[in-house]
């Protein structure tokens, strides 16, 4: 099936900017987070902190990789989000971690303390950075990662990471950040190297749907999240008990 099917159109909103993050956590203590930081360390003995959202007893892990804004407290804010919807969600920051050896080290050590019990496992990358550690986390640990999520960026990828992905990949990309040239010649490779691949492509400006943005136009970001949860669906990863699609996931406001 073509991905052109998933094509759809939007609504434009003004442009906001992600809090940033420096070297450590920020302070949360003035805002109500229902996660918690934990650290791990990679086999190499790399020290390095993770925010933990969610039920424990959850099915489904979501490793979310807000890229250039990393762990910041917007970033907090969309984990215990979607951590409240029944996803045990763990995000992690990778900006300025050192070369591509480590960053992917650190996801496969979070992508593995994500899968305990037996969780089902979907990487989020949101823009061009989180995007691109998406497909950077599923090449890390592609037995146990289920699904690829790649929102507003992350359509260029080195070959050797697109061939070690054994995931379903979906994109949601944005005609603002994404010429449709560059998107046909990532489906192409995907198809060259066999990958399974859902697109739906956007006319709206992409930060009306950034889940970590200030502000959101609901019918956008219910748009494209819905597409997440159907792709969640389509792989059978969603568990039977999470709640139904809500209206307030993203927080944004009518």
């Amino acid at each position: 099936m073509s991905m052109w099917r998933g094509i759809a159109a939007g609504l434009v909103l003004v442009m906001v900017t992600a809090v940033g993050w420096a070297h450590k956590p920020p302070d949360a203590s003035c805002q109500a987070f229902s996660g918690t930081f934990v650290r791990l360390t990679t086999k190499g003995g790399h020290h390095f902190d993770v925010y933990r959202a969610g039920p424990p007893s959850a099915r489904i892990g979501l490793l979310l990789l807000p890229g250039k804004a990393r762990l910041g407290e917007r970033a907090l804010a969309w984990a215990d989000r979607v951590g409240a919807q029944g996803y045990r969600v763990l995000a992690l920051g990778l900006r300025r971690t050192g070369g591509r050896g480590r960053r992917m080290a650190m996801e496969r050590t979070a992508l593995q303390y994500l899968s305990s019990p037996g969780r089902r496992l979907v990487t989020f990358g949101w823009g061009r950075s989180g995007a691109y550690e998406s497909i950077e986390a599923s090449a890390a640990d592609p037995h146990d990662v289920s699904g690829t999520v790649l929102c507003n960026g992350g359509i260029s990828a080195k070959a050797a990471l697109m061939r070690r992905i054994e995931s379903r990949v979906l994109v949601l990309a944005f005609r603002q950040t994404t010429p449709l040239p560059k998107l046909q010649a990532f489906e192409a490779r995907m198809r060259l190297y066999g990958k399974p691949l859902a697109v739906h492509y956007y006319s709206m400006d992409p930060t009306a749907a950034d889940p970590m943005g200030a502000q959101f136009a609901s019918a956008t970001a219910q748009e494209v999240w819905a597409q997440a949860r159907a792709f969640f669906r389509q792989a059978r990863f969603l568990c039977r008990r999470c709640a139904p699609y809500p209206a307030l996931l993203f927080g944004y406001r009518d």
